[in-house]
């Protein structure tokens, strides 16, 4: 569980810098750009990770298999619950596997290997393993409810998949710094000085960004 938390604070830095302040962004273009980008590949190479096809890795069907042939070893639910979470379980997979096989073409081609016809042609990767910010929001979505619902029959705990501290993406402490240095740039120069780009809510004074 604790893995899979780490997996989708890789998505989540993502989503949550590309909502960011844009006039904070531009401060470090390629930081945050590559931030971005990193955290998007590393969310799709983590995805695959539990949906992987290699023999004796630890998967999601790996974690279902097990589950089916363990029903006695559930702290909660009847016979019939965890069978029918299970199927469920099963059913979203099946489900997911068109995105799952864009991750995984992604994952062999470009992100874990080099293939060559990537290299030559990285437009016809594009095309054949399309894969869009919802479709991977969804992957993660739907794989957090499984192992929520799959966890909570099981060791009979409900929480959620976070790390503490998780949000500290949101960096709102740059904006605060840069509102303060314009408005003391103003109080220096006179109102209405600064001509450049202000990040949201830059009309209050210093003292109350603290």
């Amino acid at each position: 569980m604790f893995l899979t938390a780490r997996t989708a604070q890789h998505l989540g830095v993502a989503k949550g810098l590309q909502q960011a302040d844009p006039v904070i962004l531009v401060t470090a273009p390629t930081f945050f750009g590559l931030t971005v980008d990193g955290s998007l590949e590393l969310a799709q190479m983590a995805i695959a990770k539990i949906y992987d096809k290699t023999g004796g890795a630890v998967t999601m069907e790996k974690m279902l298999r097990e589950a089916s042939l363990s029903l006695g070893s559930f702290k909660r639910g009847s016979r019939q619950e965890i069978t029918d979470a299970i199927a469920k379980a099963r059913a979203v997979v099946n489900a997911l596997e068109p995105v799952l096989k864009s991750i995984r073409t992604r994952r062999n081609e470009w992100l874990a290997h080099l293939d060559p016809r990537t290299v030559t042609n990285p437009q016809a990767l594009a095309a054949k393993a399309k894969l869009s910010f919802p479709d991977l929001d969804r992957a993660f979505r739907e794989t957090e409810k499984i192992l929520l619902e799959i966890d909570s029959l099981y060791a009979g705990v409900i929480g959620e998949l976070s790390l503490v501290g998780g949000d500290d993406y949101k960096i709102d402490w740059i904006r605060k710094a840069r509102c303060a240095f314009i408005e003391n740039f103003e109080k220096e120069h006179g109102a209405g000085s600064w001509i450049g780009p202000r990040p949201k809510d830059c009309s209050r004074e210093p003292w109350d960004l603290i």
